[in-house]
């Protein structure tokens, strides 16, 4: 009897080694990916990218068109171009002529315009005025924006757009935070000024200098005293 009850026992035992036997036995003969499938991978999650970046522009372009509040705004840039925004409101307040002798071009435009704009009571809002005279609607962003533009591009975690007559150029920049495509604000407003900036070099001018020459040149048949008033704090 007592025989008889091993034998009942050993006998599931049997079956489980069996059956762990048929899994490791089929996980070893799997056949391992090929490199044409890891390749089809890849190109499956760049296009998933490549439709979430277009996604994305056209979500962020028509925001700024219609007026989106900052709040939504800030939700399509990185994390480093808030801090941007908020440095370079800060120095259009405090920043004097030998100041902006530190800046690049694109940075000391940004803040003469951001003096324009205060002293010609252009504002439209109390609060993120960096953010509303870049991304505002006619702002420097839209503006850029309605010009003809390429086929976006993807790269692993990076994303561009160019200009249509030159497509491989970037004008725009684009980083991947995990889940979505934001836009590198500082790291296209150098981009969208490029072409500008060769004029200083040409003539050997300091970036406050042609920044002032530019302002003078887009506006003088709309606002006075674009002149080096500009340069200094106007008592915000």
């Amino acid at each position: 009897m007592h025989d008889l009850k091993n034998k009942f026992l050993l006998l599931p035992l049997l079956l489980l080694a069996v059956v762990f036997a048929a899994c490791a036995g089929s996980a070893d003969t799997k056949a391992p990916e090929t490199a044409q499938e890891k390749n089809a991978k890849v190109q499956e999650r760049a296009m998933d990218k490549q439709s979430a970046l277009e996604l994305m522009f056209h979500n962020f372009l028509a925001s700024v068109r219609e007026g989106a509040s900052a709040e939504t705004l800030y939700d399509f840039l990185t994390d480093s171009s808030e801090y941007w925004l908020d440095t370079l409101e800060n120095h259009a307040r405090v920043y004097k002529p030998e100041d902006l002798d530190t800046c690049q071009f694109y940075e000391a435009y940004v803040i003469l315009m951001y003096r324009l704009y205060e002293r010609e009571h252009l504002w439209e809002t109390e609060e993120d005025r960096m953010l509303y005279m870049l991304l505002s609607k006619s702002g420097m962003l839209d503006r850029f924006t309605r010009l003809k533009l390429g086929p976006m591009k993807v790269k692993n975690d990076r994303g561009s757009i160019g200009l249509a007559k030159s497509p491989e150029v970037p004008i725009m920049l684009f980083e991947w935070d995990d889940q979505t495509w934001k836009l590198d604000l500082p790291g296209t407003i150098p981009l969208i000024t490029k072409g500008i900036e060769s004029i200083a070099v040409k003539k050997n001018w300091t970036g406050r200098k042609l920044a002032l020459y530019w302002i003078e040149k887009e506006y003088h048949m709309t606002y006075s005293r674009l002149d080096e008033s500009l340069l200094e704090p106007i008592g915000f």
